[in-house]
C-alpha cells in the first residue's frame, strides 16, 4: 500500500542521528513531505557511521541512515552561510512542522528560534528534542543514546547484579520511546491546529521520554523509597525464570515458569519426577529459596537438548518458552516475520537492493510500502526550483559558491 494519509503535510526537518530522524520518518512513510536539510560541512553521523552495504563506505551507503530516512527528500544547505539560512526560512514559510534534535541554543544561534519562525509562519509546529529539554540545571548538557540510557537508570536496570552493569546492548532511547513520543506530540499538535488554527512549540526531553520507557522500576522506587534489586533475567516472583544454554554453540532458550502448574509440567518434561514430588519446590517461594538448585537442574537438562526441540516440547504444555534468536535468524529464517512480509527489499540507486523493516503493523491487511532513502542532496534543485521558485541560474550560482553543500 502506498500510504498518502498525511499527504499535504510538510516538514522542514533539521534532525539528525537516531531519535529525531526516526520520529520524522513515521510521517514520510505515511505520505508527508519531509525535507531533510543536511550539509557535508557536518554530515549526519549515521550517514558516516555505517553499517555499510557490502562493507564499502560511502555517504549514501549506510544501512542505519537508510532505515531512519525512508521516503524523505534531501536538501543540501551549508547552514554556516547566511544565504543557506535564508533558504531554510523560506522553506519554513511553506511548511507545517519544523523539527530538530539539537541542544538548547543551537537553533537560536542559527536564527531559527521558535519566536523567529513564528514571525514567518504564525501557525508553525515547532518540535525540539534536546537531551534534557530546553530549561533546567542540566539543559545545556549534550548526549547520545548511551548517555541517555545512563542518566535514566536504563544501564543500571539491565545489570546482571550489583557491580555488573552491562547495559541494554543498543541505544534504546534512539529506537523506541523517544521517536514515537515525538511523533505522537506532533500528530496531536496538527490535530489541535486543524481545530484552532494555532501552532505550538513542543519541547520533548529525551531523558523524560526514556524515563517512561524504564517503567515499573521507577514506580517501585517511588512507592517504596528503595531501588529495586538488579536481577538480570531472573524474576523476584517466579522461578525458574531466565536464559538457559541449549545444546550446540551459542544457543539459548528463554524460559519463564509463572505458575506452579507450569513447574510441574516442566519437571515432568525434563524427566525429573523427583523435582515434581519435592514439596519444598511446590510453590514459587520455595523455588526462589532454592534458586541455584532449580536453575542448575533446568540447565543440566537444556544443555542436552536442541533449542527448537525444547520449544516444541514445552509450548504445547502452556509453558512460556522461546529460543533466543540472533539478527540473521530474524532476517533469514523467522517464519512469522516472513509470513507477515515484515521485511521489504527497496531498490537503491547506489547500493542496489536494501533490506528494511516495515512499520510494525498492517492497515486493512496491507503493509505500508516503504520508499527508498534519499541520496545526499538529491532533491536540492527540485525543492529550490519547484517549491521556492528559484531559477536554474540562481541555483547554479548558489552551488558554485558552496551554499548547496
Amino acid at each position: 500500500m502506498q500510504a498518502d494519509f498525511l499527504k499535504g503535510i510538510r516538514f522542514t526537518d533539521l534532525t539528525w542521528a537516531g531519535a529525531g530522524p526516526f520520529g520524522t520518518k513515521v510521517f514520510s512513510d505515511f505520505g508527508a513531505e519531509v525535507l531533510k536539510v543536511e550539509s557535508m560541512t557536518r554530515p549526519d553521523s549515521v550517514r558516516t557511521a555505517g553499517p555499510f552495504k557490502d562493507g564499502v563506505s560511502g555517504i549514501n551507503r549506510s544501512g542505519y541512515f537508510a532505515s531512519r530516512n525512508t521516503g524523505k527528500k534531501s536538501v543540501a544547505l551549508n547552514l554556516k552561510t547566511e544565504e543557506a539560512r535564508r533558504i531554510v526560512l523560506d522553506l519554513v514559510a511553506g511548511s507545517d512542522v519544523v523539527s530538530n534534535n539539537f541542544g538548547p541554543g543551537a537553533m537560536d544561534r542559527l536564527g531559527f528560534s521558535y519566536e523567529a519562525l513564528r514571525e514567518i509562519k504564525p501557525d508553525i509546529i515547532y518540535l525540539s528534542m534536546p537531551m534534557y529539554g530546553q530549561d533546567g540545571p542540566r539543559a545545556a548538557l549534550l548526549g547520545v543514546g548511551m548517555t541517555i540510557s545512563a542518566v535514566t537508570s536504563l544501564m543500571w536496570q539491565t545489570a546482571y547484579g550489583p557491580g555488573d552493569l552491562v547495559g541494554p546492548g543498543t541505544h534504546y532511547p534512539d529506537h523506541a520511546a523517544n521517536p514515537y513520543h515525538a511523533a505522537f506530540a506532533v500528530l496531536a499538535a496538527l490535530a489541535h491546529r486543524r481545530k484552532t488554527g494555532r501552532g505550538m512549540k513542543i519541547d520533548l526531553s529525551q531523558v523524560e521520554s526514556t524515563a517512561n520507557f524504564v517503567g515499573p522500576a521507577l514506580v517501585e522506587a517511588s512507592a517504596t523509597g528503595e531501588n529495586p534489586p538488579q536481577t538480570g533475567n531472573r524474576s523476584r516472583r517466579h522461578a525458574p525464570h531466565g536464559i538457559f544454554r541449549a545444546r550446540g554453540g551459542d544457543t539459548w532458550v528463554a524460559l519463564a515458569v509463572t505458575s506452579d502448574t507450569q513447574w510441574l509440567a516442566l519437571a515432568q518434561a525434563m524427566g525429573r519426577a523427583d523435582l515434581a514430588a519435592d514439596a519444598s519446590l511446590a510453590d514459587a517461594a520455595g523455588r526462589l529459596a532454592a534458586l541455584q538448585r532449580v536453575e542448575q537442574a533446568v540447565e543440566a537438562w537444556t544443555r542436552t537438548q536442541d533449542a527448537q526441540d525444547i520449544v516444541a516440547l514445552l509450548r504445547p504444555q502452556g509453558i512460556p518458552v522461546a529460543s533466543v534468536a540472533n539478527s540473521r535468524e530474524l532476517i533469514e529464517t523467522d517464519p512469522q516475520l516472513a509470513h507477515r512480509r515484515y521485511w521489504q527489499h527497496i531498490e537503491h540507486p547506489e547500493v542496489g537492493p536494501v533490506l528494511l523493516g516495515s512499520l510494525p503493523f498492517t492497515v486493512d491487511g496491507e503493509r505500508i510500502d516503504l520508499r527508498r532513502p534519499p541520496l545526499f542532496g538529491e532533491h536540492t534543485r527540485q525543492v529550490l526550483g519547484g517549491l521556492l521558485g528559484l531559477s536554474s541560474e540562481r541555483i547554479e550560482a548558489l552551488n558554485e559558491r558552496g551554499i548547496l553543500s
